[in-house]
């Protein structure tokens, strides 16, 4: 039930690992989904993205929270059934989503027929980056921070059912922060800005949303 999300997994989670000690139990099963590749992986092999350097990164945090090796799974888009997809979503207990090619990754959720499991899964998300604005219905990436140099929407997942936006990788210059501001006005919707050293937990079933670390919320106008 509950979305953490992250701008960088590196510098988000320490700041959320106390609560989420709270809501992770050792015997919780872990389902990684890193199909956030810049490109197409020739190789048709997840692990040339997801290799040993990444995998420390996403996974190491929760062997300390006492998750056991044999209780985490990371999926293979070219490799893996969706049978075997499925029922690995459905039996654990916290997705992770990772960052990078957000595009790339709706795509592959998406060709694997797995958007409807997603849009179902009622137990804890922890996504940074494209991985934590995936889990909207719909989301924005600002001109800084896309690909195509433009401010412009897209699709998600829909894990989160648009209560609110959020912005990933915010900084405070020009006139960044006030144009999202103005943005949340006229679309009369919260928007959060999660800085590189903040992070959000929104429990999906009550909607109660906190802030830790660098978070600026601007409020919408209703």
């Amino acid at each position: 039930m509950y979305s953490i999300l992250l701008s960088i997994f590196e510098e988000g989670f320490p700041i959320v690992n106390e609560e989420l000690k709270k809501i992770i139990k050792k015997d919780f099963k872990v389902v990684a989904i890193p199909w956030s590749f810049a490109v197409e992986l020739k190789t048709k092999n997840t692990n040339e993205f997801f290799n040993e350097e990444r995998r420390f990164k996403y996974l190491e945090p929760f062997k300390k929270l006492g998750i056991k090796d044999e209780n985490i799974i990371v999926l293979d888009c070219y490799n893996d059934s969706k049978e075997y997809m499925i029922k690995s979503i459905k039996e654990s207990d916290v997705l992770v989503l990772t960052g990078g090619n957000p595009e790339m990754f709706f795509n592959k959720v998406k060709e694997a027929g797995l958007i409807d499991c997603l849009q179902k899964y009622d137990k804890i998300v922890i996504g940074s980056s494209a991985g934590a604005e995936l889990q909207l219905k719909k989301y924005f990436i600002t001109k800084k921070n896309n690909y195509y140099k433009k401010f412009d929407w897209y699709e998600g997942f829909g894990i989160i059912k648009e209560d609110f936006y959020f912005d990933i990788h915010s900084v405070n210059r020009g006139r960044y922060l006030p144009s999202l501001e103005k943005r949340s006005k006229n679309l009369k919707k919260n928007i959060y800005c999660i800085f590189n050293s903040g992070a959000i937990i929104y429990n999906r079933k009550t909607k109660e949303l906190n802030c830790y670390g660098d978070v600026i919320k601007f409020e919408n106008s209703k």
